[in-house]
Order: C-alpha cells, then structure tokens, then sequence
C-alpha cells in the first residue's frame, strides 16, 4: 500500500507549501501534518494580494459554497446555467458535489473552475470512500467497522486513499472524518457512522483519518461539532438538543475535536443542534452561535482553520431562520464556509447590506476571505486548478483499494455472542444451510451481493426473505419449512436512512428472529448495520455485528462465520450490561 502514497503525489503535482504546527507521526507513513496552513501568518504576499484586489462582495462570495449534482450533466441545462452564473456573476467561493460518475466529476470540476476567476474549493461527502457519491468510487467499511478492528495504520491508509481519489476527481475538501461519540443507541443519524462510544478510540481513528487525508492533500473536516452523538433527532428533521454541562463535555463530545485540532485538521463543520449550557436562546443552532462558535471552538479549544457549517438546507435551520437571518447570523457566529444556502444570491446581499449598514466589520470578512485563499493556496488551486479527465474512471476503485477495505473488513467482525459454540459452522460444506434476509430498505440493501456469494461458502444453501411488508411464502407458512436444514444464517440489514429517524426493524421481524432461534438449528444471527439490535432478541443464541453491508464486510462476515477468517472485532459500543464496550469472542 505504500504505493497508493506516491500516487497521491504524482496525481497532484508540485505544491506550495506553508509550514504550520508540527503533529505527531503515526509511525506507519512520513506524515505531511507538518505541511498545512498557517492560518495566523498574515504576511503571506500573495494571499493578501489576492485579497486586496477583491472587492468586498466578492470576498463574502468566498465564504458561500453552492450544491449541484454532477450526474449526467448538460451544459444547456437550467441546473449548470445556475452553476455558471454562481462562478462568474455572484463568484461564490465553491461548491459541494453529489451524485455523478467518476467521469461526471471530473468534467464538471474542469467545467466550473474555468468559468472562476478565483480557484474553486470543491467539497464533498466521502465519509467511507467516494462511492458514497461517486457511483464507480471505492467503498470502505463504515466507521464502526473501522472501530471495532481498531486498527491505526489501516485507518491512516484508507484516508490516505480516499484522498488519492478524491484530489483525481476535481474534489478538494473531503466532509470527513465523523468525530461524534455515538453513545446512545437511538440515536437515528450517527450510529455507524460514528467510530464507537469511547472518546478515546474515537479519537485515535479520526486521528488516523485525518492525518491520511491530509496528508494526500485534502482538506480534513471534523463533524458534527461539538458532538451528534447522543441525540436522538435526526438534524435533517428538527434541532436535535444537548442539555448536558460543559464539564460532561469536556470528558465526552469534546474530546475528538480537540484531538482533531491538536493535530491540525483543517477544517471543523459545526451541527445543527442546540446547547442551552453555552447558548440560552430557544432554536439557535451551534452553527449559528457565537458563544459556540466563536467562544468554545476559536477562543477556547484554540481552532484557527475553515469553521463550515452543515447543510443549510436542513430543517433544524429552515424551521426557523429565513435565508436572510442564516446569513447574517453565520458570520457573527464564526462561520468561514457558508455551506448549501436555500439561496446563494439573497447570502451574499444579506451579509453585504449588515456590513455596509456597520452592523458587519469589513475585517471580520476578510478574516473568512483571507483562510479560504490560504487554503486553496495550500491546495495548490492557483498553479493547477483542473485535473485529467481522460480515463479518470481508471484510476479509482483500484485492486489494491479494494484489497485494503477487505482487510479492514476482516478485521471488524465482532462476535458478540455464541452460547452454544456453534460458530464457526462445521458443516457448511457437506451440510444445508437456510439463509433468511430481513430487508427493510428494499434496494438501498445490498441483498443482491449476499445472494450471489453465499453459494461460494455454503455448498448447499436457499434464500427466504422477510421485509416489512412481506414475508417468504413458505417461511410464513410454518417454520417447519426450514426442518431439512442443518444450519441457519439470518441476515439482518437495519441501519442509519437520511431522513427517516429510523435504526431498527419491524416488531413482526423481530418476532420472527425470536421463533427461528426456537427451530434448535445451528444460528448465526448477522447485523449488517446497527449493532444494538441484539436487545431486540437477547436470548437469541449468536449474534455477529458487521457494521455495514458493503460487499466487503458481507464478504468478511461469511468468511468468520465458516472459518476462513477469525473473529477479531471488539465491540466499539456498549449493547447491553452483558455485552459492553471492548467484547468480543475471538475465535
């Protein structure tokens, strides 16, 4: 893997670098930490150059990063008439991609910063790999799988690689890592995507990550600040509350980020929740306050880099701001990256009429102006801003990416429980094994992938399903269905959905599982997804908690349970008194 680092350089080029603090090594790689940003060095020729020729609309434009979505683009639709006259009438500072090809990526990329006279800051949600927008990137585990291998030097090279990705895609500043302390288990929008529950293991994860990010010279984000943890409101719906006190704070949520900041991640994204122990007033949102902002994350933790807010397009904000007031109400929280306003225009106006009317100090945003200049001067945007197009789908998703993401994978699987030590089956290969599926997702569930590699691991082996609306004909008939059996696998896919507040399965499932432990079958109950669904049937007699169901971690949960891998994951969270955090049975 070492190679995919001398990739990440000779897909970028040569860099002008900044000096900035000096971060530990991971003691795996040369780590470039040492190479970022001095955000307080205000003697830098160039930027200020850049600066003073900028009026001042201009350099509030710097602060807005606009959405669009890359898929299929056409350059004479209303969608990319919007994007340019975003870089060449409003001259917005950047832009965050969704959905879109590889090739979609790097086209559009190319596109929209030859219409920008000043370089573009291109983001995007990579949390896991570029797959999780770019339909042909690589995938990785999820962060809990990431978590329960526990693995610094596997979590550096992943970061490492995303970056190579990410910087061959025209993408610049990566919304990752997640340095939430996923400690509650209902919570509906962190779960896995969250390292685990202990402050510390987090940390040292969202460590790693950061330092391969950025040492393959892309901005790293730590999110959600100051912690999405233990919530129990999805953001996207409504503002989500923290009534804990700094004291718990600070031995919980803070922990990760001041970590983040002691070894120089670039950027913070604050969340969209509230915190009456640092902020009193009813609705204000972190990402809207300057007593957290300003006061907790600048002044007192000491975070010199882009400060972005989440989505501004999220119901915790709209619910209650207009654009206008969000606007306005970013800068005096703090806010550099203005991320996804309802609209860009009505921004820039906003925060321009508060500076002219003295209620905004010119100062305060050239403070903004002056760190995003910075950043792309680090990024090395003003000597080459454009990247190859030609074969770029070539280069992503590589052998050795996907080599690396299985080991990960081999590594994370946990087994939590195995009362009757049935596991690893004996007998998958001469015996018959009934493999059920509790799908609620429908084809946002990678059912498809354990259908097709089963057979490779179970010689004799049918499929039953069970959704939240149906299930298997013959399953629902009688159990009995499942007498010429020798061993069963339930396969449970339950995890985090956008939006829909929901982490666990149907009462009729879990009925379900609760009678298919009765049939006295060997059983191997596997969460592809959340892992404190256990509480849901604890006397089931196994249960194996995969994290995700990429292929990869599907792949690696079959090979643990016929034996072709150990188990090695300890569990990164704690699911009941029984089965706390650091368990785990390996064998």
């Amino acid at each position: 893997m070492k190679i995919l680092g001398a990739l990440v350089l000779l897909a970028m080029g040569t860099f002008t670098i900044i000096t900035f603090n000096k971060a530990e090594k991971t003691g795996t790689e040369n780590s470039g930490m040492d190479k970022q940003v001095n955000w307080k060095k205000h003697s830098d020729e160039f930027v200020m150059k850049k600066l003073s020729e900028m009026t001042l609309r201009e350099k509030i434009a710097q602060m807005v990063i606009a959405n669009c979505v890359p898929e299929n683009f056409s350059e004479g639709s209303a969608d990319f008439k919007k994007w340019k006259r975003l870089c060449t009438e409003t001259k917005v500072g950047g832009f965050i991609f969704f959905k879109g090809s590889s090739t979609d990526y790097a086209a559009l990329s190319n596109r929209l910063q030859g219409l920008s006279e000043t370089p573009l800051l291109i983001s995007s949600d990579f949390e896991r790999g570029t797959r999780m927008r770019v339909t042909d990137g690589a995938l990785f585990p999820t962060n809990m799988a990431i978590g329960a291998a526990d693995n610094k030097e596997l979590c550096y090279k992943m970061g490492l690689e995303i970056a190579r990705e990410t910087r061959l895609l025209g993408i610049h500043q990566n919304y990752s890592p997640v340095c939430d302390v996923n400690n509650n288990p209902n919570n509906p929008i962190i779960n896995v995507r969250s390292f685990g529950e202990d402050p510390q293991l987090v940390s040292r994860m969202s460590e790693a990550m950061i330092k391969g990010l950025q040492d393959g010279k892309v901005i790293a984000t730590a999110k959600h600040f100051p912690g999405h943890g233990d919530t129990d409101i999805d953001s996207h719906n409504d503002l989500p509350q923290l009534n804990f006190t700094m004291d718990r704070m600070n031995s919980v949520e803070l922990v990760p980020f001041k970590n983040a900041i002691d070894n120089g991640v670039m950027s913070v994204m604050i969340a969209h929740l509230a915190f009456p122990e640092l902020e009193s007033t009813p609705n204000i949102p972190a990402s809207l306050s300057p007593s957290i902002v300003q006061g907790l994350l600048i002044d007192k933790m000491g975070f010199g880099g882009l400060v972005v807010t989440d989505a501004l397009n999220m119901k915790g904000i709209t619910k209650y701001f207009s654009t206008s007031e969000v606007a306005v109400m970013c800068v005096n929280a703090g806010i550099d990256l203005i991320l996804m306003p309802l609209d860009e225009v009505k921004t820039v106006d906003a925060i321009e009429a508060a500076v002219n009317s003295g209620k905004i100090s010119e100062e305060r945003i050239n403070r903004s102006a002056e760190k995003i200049l910075k950043a792309k001067q680090w990024l090395g945007l003003y000597e080459k801003r454009e990247v190859q197009e030609a074969d770029v789908y070539k280069n992503i998703n590589t052998m050795e990416a996907n080599e690396l993401a299985q080991q990960i994978a081999d590594e994370s699987i946990t087994l939590v429980k195995d009362d009757k030590n049935a596991l690893p089956f004996k007998n998958n290969i001469e015996g018959k094994t009934a493999i059920v599926i509790i799908s609620e997702g429908g084809d946002l569930d990678n059912t498809n992938y354990l259908r097709s590699l089963a057979p490779d691991y179970f010689k004799g082996c049918a499929f039953f399903t069970s959704t939240s609306s149906a299930m298997d004909s013959e399953l629902k008939s009688s159990l009995s269905s499942l007498s010429g059996y020798d061993n069963i696998v339930v396969a449970i896919y339950a995890k985090v959905r956008y939006g829909t507040g929901k982490i666990s399965i149907s009462a009729a499932n879990i009925d379900l599982v609760n009678k298919l432990k009765e049939t006295g079958k060997d059983l191997a109950i596997i969460s592809f997804g959340n892992p404190y669904l256990l509480k849901e049937f604890p006397a089931a007699p196994s249960y194996i908690c995969a994290y995700g169901d990429s292929d990869y971690s599907i792949k690696a949960a079959l090979k643990a349970i016929t034996g072709q891998v150990k188990f090695k994951g300890k569990l990164p969270v704690t699911i009941t008194e029984n089965y706390k955090f650091g368990s785990g049975i390996n064998k």
